[in-house]
């Protein structure tokens, strides 16, 4: 009985184990090698299987963040989750270059965790998760050295973004705050207490999604030894004019009193300070 290699199709004898043209094993068993064909698949596409998920989840916990980590920095993430995602992917399955696809994977998480912070955790972890795998299940190769431009330069470019708007927003912002009418109230209760607290008003001049007043109280040695929050607001109302109160309860005596206005939650940067020296008088 002549029998045909089920790889290739050649002719061969009825008694052949192997195909003399490609090699192919005769008595394996088809079926159960379509399935462990179907297995490896599987685990070969479990890199990009997990990239696609991680792009899912970084546009979830965008949407889930607090306005107040700034709406800017919300979005950025979320650009870097589906842009970077999508690069790694292409990288990986159109150009096979696991290990620069890794390092775009890896990229990509850890700037989704910079700007949203504990936020991005869970896509973070998938992202590089993603790189690992890939590396284990595609190699370490890297065929075109030139390909490494694009994760390069895609950290280039979403810092050149961040700084370049970050600057433009921050001129924006001062400009659109005005603080005045500070006065201060601080009192010597005479049971080893100072009291009383730091007031003003505050003119939002444009849109914002997050605005926080804080007043931070300062001892001779210009040390904090106290810091609330006077007023903070969720989508401040453009043109209007809102009251501000930072309440002061310590043994401590203040000697200095800063005002600082911020429009995120984790800000360095704010977009409006001014400091005064504290007069106390005696409340007894």
């Amino acid at each position: 009985m002549v029998q045909y290699c089920r790889k290739c199709g050649k002719e061969l004898k009825d008694d052949a184990e192997f195909c003399d043209g490609c090699g192919f094993a005769l008595n394996d068993n088809p079926v159960k090698e379509k399935q462990e064909n179907n297995k490896n698949e599987f685990v070969t596409k479990l890199p990009m299987i997990l990239a696609i998920v991680g792009i899912v989840v970084s546009i979830a916990e965008g949407l889930g963040t607090p306005m107040i980590m700034g709406w800017n920095d919300i979005l950025m993430a979320m650009g870097v989750g589906i842009v970077g995602g999508l690069i790694g992917i292409f990288l990986m399955e159109k150009m096979d270059e696991p290990l620069i696809a890794t390092v775009e994977f890896i990229a990509t998480g850890a700037l989704i965790f910079m700007f949203i912070a504990r936020f991005g955790e869970i896509s973070a972890v998938i992202f590089i998760i993603a790189g690992i795998l890939a590396l284990y299940f595609k190699g370490y190769h890297c065929k075109n050295k030139k390909l490494w431009a694009i994760p390069i330069l895609t950290v280039v470019l979403i810092f050149g973004l961040l700084i370049g708007g970050g600057a433009f927003y921050q001129m924006n912002a001062e400009n659109s705050v005005q603080v005045g009418n500070i006065t201060q109230n601080i009192n010597d209760g005479g049971y080893g207490y100072y009291n009383g607290s730091v007031s003003g008003d505050i003119f939002v001049g444009t849109n914002f999604d997050y605005l926080e007043v804080t007043v931070n109280y300062y001892d001779s040695q210009n040390k904090i030894i106290d810091s609330t929050i006077a007023w903070n607001d969720l989508n401040p109302d453009s043109g209007k004019t809102y009251k501000f109160e930072g309440h002061y309860f310590n043994q401590n005596k203040p000697a200095k009193a800063e005002v600082k206005v911020v429009d995120s939650a984790k800000s360095t940067t704010p977009i409006y300070t001014e400091n005064m020296t504290i007069v106390t008088a005696s409340g007894v």
